[in-house]
């Protein structure tokens, strides 16, 4: 088919050769190419998957905004919640048809709620919560946390709901300026004074900085132990005895109030010497800096003459007219005196070595001092000790109160449960699927440098890769190996030689021919034709040999290239 193709075009049969090879090359890539395309494609059909709502049974609730939401969910009517939530599909889908609880509009405050069963801490039984968060425009400024309550506080009517509604546990993820965390705040109530009190965990982890979704945990373990989980690994834990700010349980002793320090306390450790007095030798007066002794002025410099003057070879304009553009005045140039320097010259300042500041007496112990004093301890009035904070009150709603700069804020998957293995098995059939395919969906960061993105690319194209190199290869060892011993060579030196000279006795014939057709001329026609022709034979002998060595070397290497080739 290549011979049809190019047989209008003048082709040596090396250039034949080289463009059949070309084509062949080229065919056998873009066959590897379409390979790797159709696994490539392949690949992108499995980054998403239809969604089915994973089982909830096992669970105390579970929030997966299907269905009629707002039937379940109430937007605050509070008049600071501009703010209106949407449900929606995510903007990347993984689980195709999975809606999500959503802030579709930054810079307002947003508050929504919903109640469910109650459930009430119990000895020997964790409490689990844990729900999804996707940043999907990221998070410059604003919450993604939630608020478990009673709706008792709000006298069941959760249109009420607002920011200083009392919670009992607010979890999750907060970033704005200098502050970056997952809170956990427990509000604890005081058994002897009924007040309620926010203990705050002091070594909180931060938050993921990706657009992808994350599932956020806290469990509450019966011993008072805790963690917060995200994406199913512990990042933090603590003790609610000894890890909250300020702690659980308050001091047992506190100061008296009515304790106050004594006028005569001395409680300065140390005092001046009066036994010391200032050396005659100390002057408080002398400066600190003082002229350079060693520094003269400088020889033509003009203390009294201006370092600017005015240009004496500057003439008024013409059209210059005094009552429209004012007084002229000349413009002003450098004063040629003060080439070394001009006006009140001054000699560099240095540090002055007999300077000593302000005298002061040395110190010593005060025979006076009593000691830092301190206010006396009394028993704490309010003193109470919970031995099981862990043991939460009643809790039956959830709440979201936030502000953000960040709109695409999404919320799915709220679970609240007394079973750590339910909630996990949820997570696995819920936020494990989505994860994986979203990791897919996304390209990996070139932490690696090349290598690792290449390596990575290999891996999820393992087959196409190996196809695409098993071509490659066998075309190249067929273009460069595969070639027959009875192959065509190139001339040797003998043979050229033989056909230049093949080529001269053909070109004497036909001189000889023609001297004898023009035999019948005048001599001294003959004689001045002779004399013409001898150096133009010559010169026609030497074009014609160098032709010659040209076509001969080209054919000579046309048959190297083209042997090699075939």
């Amino acid at each position: 088919s290549s011979r049809a193709c190019f047989a209008n075009f003048s082709l040596s049969k090396m250039a034949m050769l080289r463009v059949r090879s070309t084509a062949t090359f080229c065919g056998l890539v873009s066959a590897a190419v379409l390979v790797n395309t159709a696994f490539a494609e392949e690949e992108a059909a499995n980054t998403t998957l239809e969604y089915a709502a994973p089982e909830v049974q096992g669970l105390h609730w579970a929030e997966t905004f299907d269905g009629d939401v707002w039937s379940r969910w109430s937007h605050s009517k509070q008049e600071k919640y501009t703010g209106k939530f949407t449900v929606e599909k995510r903007k990347l889908e993984a689980l195709v048809g999975d809606v999500g609880l959503v802030v579709p509009e930054e810079a307002k405050h947003y508050g929504i709620s919903s109640t469910f069963a109650p459930i009430v801490g119990k000895k020997e039984v964790p409490f689990v919560v844990q729900y999804e968060v996707k940043l999907q425009d990221g998070l410059s400024c604003g919450g993604a946390y939630m608020k478990l309550f009673d709706s008792h506080g709000v006298d069941g009517k959760l249109e009420e709901f607002k920011d200083d509604t009392r919670f009992i546990i607010m979890f999750g993820p907060d970033r704005c300026g200098a502050t970056d965390k997952v809170h956990f705040i427990l509000q604890h109530r005081s058994p002897k004074t009924g007040v309620w009190q926010e203990k705050h965990f002091k070594d909180t982890p931060s938050a993921p900085k990706d657009n992808l979704s994350h599932l956020y945990g806290l469990i509450i373990n019966p011993d008072n132990s805790f963690e917060i989980h995200i994406d199913g690994e512990k990042k933090a834990s603590g003790n609610l005895m000894s890890s909250m700010e300020p702690p659980i349980n308050p001091l047992k002793d506190i100061d008296d109030p009515a304790d106050k320090k004594p006028e005569d306390w001395v409680d300065e450790a140390k005092m001046d010497d009066p036994t010391s007095s200032k050396p005659d030798v100390w002057d408080e007066d002398a400066p600190m800096m003082i002229p350079d002794a060693k520094v003269s002025k400088p020889e033509g410099w003009v203390d009294d003459a201006p370092k600017k003057l005015a240009d004496p070879s500057a003439k008024k304009p013409e059209d210059w007219d005094d009552d429209e553009d004012g007084e002229w005045e000349a413009p002003m140039v450098d004063n040629p005196a003060c080439k070394i320097g001009c006006g009140m010259w001054e000699a560099p300042r240095i540090s002055n070595p007999e300077y000593k500041g302000k005298w002061h007496a040395p110190k010593i112990d005060n025979p006076e001092y009593k000691g830092v004093w301190k206010p006396k301890q009394i028993p704490n009035p309010d003193y109470f000790f919970d031995e099981s904070p862990a043991i939460l009150p009643t809790i039956d709603s959830v709440g979201i109160d936030i502000w953000t700069m960040s709109k695409g804020i999404m919320f799915d998957n709220i679970v609240v449960s007394d079973d750590i293995a339910k909630a996990k098995a949820f997570a696995d059939a819920s936020f494990r699927l989505r994860k994986g395919l979203e990791e897919k969906q996304t390209p990996k960061s070139g932490k690696g440098g090349m290598f690792e993105t290449a390596k990575d690319f290999a891996t999820r194209n393992m087959i196409a890769v190996i196809v695409t190199t098993l071509i490659l290869v066998a075309t190249t060892v067929w273009c460069c190996f595969f070639r027959g011993d009875d192959g065509p060579r190139g001339p040797s030196e003998d043979e050229k030689r033989a056909t230049r000279q093949k080529k001269r006795q053909e070109q004497e014939k036909a001189k000889d021919a023609k001297d004898k057709k023009d035999e019948g001329s005048e001599k001294k026609d003959d004689e001045a034709e002779e004399t013409k022709q001898e150096p133009k034979e010559e010169e026609e002998e030497e074009d014609v040999e160098e032709k010659d060595e040209e076509v001969e070397e080209k054919e000579g290497g046309s048959g190297d290239l083209k042997s090699e080739a075939e």
